[in-house]
């Protein structure tokens, strides 16, 4: 039998089609995969930690500012405080870098206008709570000093437009300016958000 040259052709490709994947065309394309994979996944842990950390600083701008406007608008919560009605209450947040406190923020209503958070007594609008991972880990003001103690409050209340920055400690002296500095334990980022006594707020 005798056969053409193109036949042969057709055959061997025939056979070569039909003879499936070598183990060096499946070890690399393993080797492919694996890459592929672990290129993922490392975004999506960065993704996963980033995304957090960026919305509580976020959340501290955001409280910051909702107080600013419930303080001149006296809005925020139809709590009755000293002086009479809703439209003379103080509107404030509260930081702590103890215990759990630590891990969020608290936005609130200072029904009794002593220009300090108490637990209790003070009318909460929201407690802005994190996972443990993030947390307040300082708070420093303008001075010799340097910081504010474990815990301060900014509040606001009309008509004066400036913000009161105290230290539950000693809630009679305003500072000029606060630094409120976040952390995430794991991955070791920060952000500062700072506060001046003109209401400016700024996340750095």
């Amino acid at each position: 039998m005798k056969l053409s040259l193109s036949t042969l052709v057709i055959k061997s490709s025939t056979h070569a089609s039909g003879r499936g994947f070598t183990i060096i065309e499946l070890l690399v394309s393993i080797s492919i995969f694996t890459v592929l994979t672990g290129v993922v996944l490392a975004k999506y842990n960065t993704y996963n930690t980033s995304a957090p950390f960026a919305n509580a600083s976020e959340d501290v701008v955001l409280a910051l500012r909702q107080a600013q406007v419930y303080g001149a608008g006296g809005k925020g919560n139809p709590a009755v405080c000293t002086g009479g009605t809703a439209f003379e209450c103080t509107y404030g947040v509260y930081f702590s870098t103890s215990g759990t406190l630590k891990n969020g923020i608290t936005l609130f209503v200072d029904t009794n206008n002593d220009r300090m958070f108490t637990q209790g007594t003070d009318s909460v609008i929201e407690r802005i709570a994190w996972n443990s991972e993030i947390s307040v880990s300082a708070l420093s003001c303008p001075g010799p000093v340097g910081t504010c103690g474990s815990a301060v409050t900014v509040t606001f209340r009309r008509p004066d437009p400036l913000a009161f920055i105290a230290e539950v400690v000693n809630p009679a002296n305003s500072y000029d300016s606060a630094s409120v500095t976040l952390t995430h334990a794991i991955s070791g980022r920060t952000a500062n958000i700072v506060i001046s006594k003109a209401g400016q707020i700024s996340l750095r």
